[in-house]
């Protein structure tokens, strides 16, 4: 197995770097957290698969900002303006300690075109290229019980087939669900949800091959969430995880509403996900009005369920973002806190996880052929790496934690005091 995609956190492991697209790479990979004492350990001989990727940006974004110095920010209760703050401040420490104490790179080497495969002969090498077809999707859900095999029907590998580069695959005992979400009679120890938050911004991106379909308001998304029944999905100790966007409407909607008396369960942590140049600078300034470097994930369980060994912490995860909506894949890091043989539902999911359920439209978007190339091709390819991300930027890291203070005592100013 390639170098891990955790490249450094620290003792209390509150603070970690990830390389985005390596994470992605091992969870198409069973690990060892997954099999129960006794069972075969998972087989290591499959061929390494390399994703895909954008280059790594070097530099942060230019995002537009209010031309007018009269520009109204939305109306937020100071609640929501405190925890804003609270999650820059934590930012900024974690960027530092990065800083401080790892000297390596802030991401690993990136494949960014699919290389050629292997010619077998000049006839071969001069029949045109053939491009691999994108996935399908279809509305009619795979039966749970069982679980479901791969089928056409979900543009994935049948378990018969010859598995080539250009093929899609399906991760080991991965089991895809789309369509309505079907009633499951097994529950999980662990239940992630990536909602399509109504979002402006995500409209416009529709031409773009990875954007996704937002809902069209907050009514909607309410009616959507509250119709999941988590409460019974859940095994007695399990974890909720949420994703959610930087609008406090969309907290609130979750804090209030739908975890207490939709689906009985309670906050226990907030994971902030960092996205970071590959010099480690955040990707558009904290400062920013319009748009900010993190996402949140919100971490839940039921009401009065054992917390475990130490429970779970709030963490800041740091990473460099890859092509627009991909996020980091978090199943390592979420199976430090969860048990042996852990089972796992990801919802709205747009790619596969090893030993995991995946439900969603679009939950094998990323699994075809031409998103992946296998390492024995790549051996040998040129691969884009973080050009400058070494020891030799400790200079640039200092300047842009100065900014980052900037952002945070400027906001401190704005605050809005409770009457």
């Amino acid at each position: 197995m390639p170098e891990s995609s955790i490249l450094w956190q620290n003792e209390a492991k509150t603070v970690v770097l990830l390389d985005l697209p390596r994470s992605i790479e091992e969870a198409q990979y069973l690990s060892d957290n997954q099999m129960l004492p006794g069972h075969e350990p998972p087989d290591t001989t499959t061929p390494f698969r390399r994703l895909i990727c954008s280059p790594a940006p070097e530099q942060p974004f230019v995002t537009p900002e209010p031309k007018s110095s009269d520009y109204a920010q939305p109306a937020i209760s100071p609640a929501a303006q405190i925890a804003e703050l609270m999650t820059m401040a934590s930012v900024k420490s974690a960027l530092d300690e990065i800083s401080t104490s790892y000297q390596g790179p802030w991401c690993l080497p990136r494949l960014t075109s699919k290389p050629p495969a292997p010619v077998e002969s000049k006839q071969i090498a001069t029949q045109p290229e053939e491009t691999a077809a994108p996935p399908k999707n279809t509305s009619t859900p795979t039966e749970p019980n069982p679980p479901p095999k791969a089928t056409e029907d979900h543009s994935i590998i049948p378990t018969n087939q010859v598995d080539t580069p250009d093929s899609p695959f399906t991760p080991p005992n991965s089991h895809p669900l789309t369509g309505p979400f079907p009633p499951l009679s097994q529950t999980f120890s662990l239940i992630l949800l990536d909602p399509p938050w109504p979002n402006r911004s995500a409209k416009r991106k529709r031409s773009s091959p990875a954007a996704y379909k937002p809902l069209p308001s907050l009514s909607s998304t309410h009616s959507l969430l509250s119709s999941f029944q988590i409460t019974n999905l859940l095994s007695p100790d399990g974890l909720v995880a949420v994703w959610v966007t930087n609008s406090p409407r969309f907290t609130t909607l979750l804090l209030n509403d739908i975890f207490p008396y939709n689906w009985g369960i309670e906050l226990v942590a907030e994971w902030t996900w960092v996205k970071v140049t590959s010099r480690g600078e955040p990707i558009v300034s904290l400062g920013s009005q319009w748009r900010k470097p993190y996402e949140r994930l919100l971490i839940a369980r039921k009401k009065g369920a054992c917390a475990g060994a130490g429970g779970v912490k709030n963490k800041v995860i740091v990473s460099v973002p890859d092509i627009h909506s991909r996020k980091p894949n978090l199943k390592r890091v979420f199976e430090e806190v969860l048990p042996r043989g852990y089972t796992a539902l990801e919802m709205f999911a747009r790619n596969l996880t090893a030993g995991w359920w995946g439900w969603g439209d679009e939950v094998v978007k990323f699994q075809g052929g031409e998103y992946w190339a296998h390492e024995e091709v790549v051996e040998g390819e040129e691969v884009v790496g973080p050009e400058g991300n070494l020891q030799g930027n400790r200079e640039e890291k200092t300047a842009g934690s100065a900014r980052l203070e900037e952002d945070i005592a400027g906001n401190l100013s704005q605050i809005v005091q409770p009457g």
